[in-house]
């Protein structure tokens, strides 16, 4: 998700919503909940795109070994 020459770098609640696949509250809890940072832009909230970025990379599920 980088961002690209000209671009802020901010995109919409629901646009992060869409590319993670999950509903925009989803986004809002994750931002109201300190998980993922944002700003407001007037009434609305923004997200940076490298915050995305962030938030993924501190998801990754580590594999396991599965014994038999």
């Amino acid at each position: 998700m980088s961002s690209r020459d000209g671009d802020p770098g901010l995109v919409s609640v629901r646009e992060v919503a869409d590319q993670l696949g999950v509903h925009p509250e989803t986004i809002r809890r994750l931002i109201h909940g300190g998980r993922l940072d944002a700003v407001r832009v007037g009434r609305v909230l923004r997200v940076h795109r490298e915050a995305v970025d962030h938030y993924l990379a501190r998801q990754r599920v580590k594999p396991t070994r599965f014994q038999a």
